[in-house]
């Protein structure tokens, strides 16, 4: 069996690049051929003959074969990320984008509140429609963390308006009077120049604060080791694979109040939800005083992760998928 991937990206550092890996990796151990086809770096790929097509990402798939004038002569199954769901699948989209998921074998979401909103749009996908949790992969050894909270932030995501990175500035910038050695670092692709304008504006008034640019997942656990509590922002997401690395590693998480961050987190138990300033500085404030609360959510995050979010699991999934197709 041979599967070629269509992903957006493989080689740049991107949460797509960091799923598509794990997949390739995962698969490869079920003796499982695979090919990549990173759709939006532009170079002159390999077209092998493949069994499937795995396409990630919906939107960005069709306006590419569009573009470029590529055929699906291969049945194939279709992976659908937060941007997807969220934002692109909509009651109002175009014929072209019904037609493609209609011909498509399976619809793979990260999340059952997905799967319900896809079913929502196309009743009839309800059977071909197939929640698989993505999995974590940490080829990494993770250091005891430091007792002392500061505390240090951090959070990873491109810079995108979806996004909102700055979203917790107004909080962050009272829990400095309490915390007076805090910092706080974004980490990710500048994606957006107006995002980027605005966080550099932001960092210039604040020596606290600063962007990191983007870093390849491989290097990583040097900022997660030195990160005490790691948050997300986003007004909408697919699933967070920064939130569940953090939680994989035993850093406290702090979420913004969206369907898939609270299918994610338990509040209070595996991290932290927020939805108001207020709310997000109270979760600070627990995190930092509170140790035992703090150690057990951290531990029982972590037991989360080690059961819902298997790597394997996840590529056998997929195999089984493949195998019916």
């Amino acid at each position: 069996m041979h599967i070629l991937f269509f992903a957006p990206y493989f080689n740049q550092p991107r949460g797509n690049s960091t799923t598509i890996k794990r997949l390739v990796h995962f698969l490869h151990k079920q003796n499982i051929n695979t090919s990549v086809i990173p759709y939006l770096e532009n170079d002159n790929w390999y077209y092998p003959q493949a069994d499937i097509y795995h396409i990630l990402h919906a939107t960005r798939f069709l306006q590419w074969s569009r573009e470029n004038g590529f055929t699906l002569d291969r049945p194939y199954l279709v992976t659908m990320g937060g941007t997807d769901i969220n934002i692109d699948l909509q009651e109002d989209m175009e014929e072209e984008m019904f037609a493609f998921l209609d011909h498509a074998k399976f619809i793979t979401v990260f999340t059952e509140d997905a799967k319900e909103k896809v079913n929502h749009l196309a009743p009839e996908w309800g059977e071909k429609t197939i929640v698989i949790t993505q999995g974590i992969w940490m080829p990494w050894n993770i250091s005891k963390r430091s007792q002392e909270m500061i505390p240090r932030i951090l959070l990873p995501a491109g810079l995108r308006p979806v996004k909102d990175v700055l979203h917790v500035l107004p909080a962050l910038d009272r829990l400095k009077e309490d915390y007076t050695d805090m910092d706080f670092t974004i980490l990710g692709a500048n994606l957006d120049g107006n995002v980027h304008a605005e966080i550099q504006k932001a960092a210039m008034s604040r020596n606290w604060m600063k962007y990191a640019g983007v870093v390849p997942y491989e290097v990583m656990k040097i900022w997660y080791e030195t990160a005490q509590i790691v948050i997300n922002t986003s007004q909408s997401e697919g699933q967070s694979i920064a939130l569940m690395e953090a939680m994989a590693m035993g850093r406290p998480v702090i979420a913004r109040n969206n369907e898939a961050n609270r299918a994610l987190i338990s509040h209070g138990r595996t991290g932290w939800i927020y939805e108001t300033m207020p709310e997000f500085a109270e979760a600070v404030h627990s995190i930092v005083n509170d140790r035992f609360m703090r150690e057990m959510v951290v531990q029982q995050a972590r037991d989360w992760i080690i059961e819902h979010c298997s790597p394997e699991e996840e590529a056998i999934a997929y195999h089984q998928l493949y195998r019916k197709i």
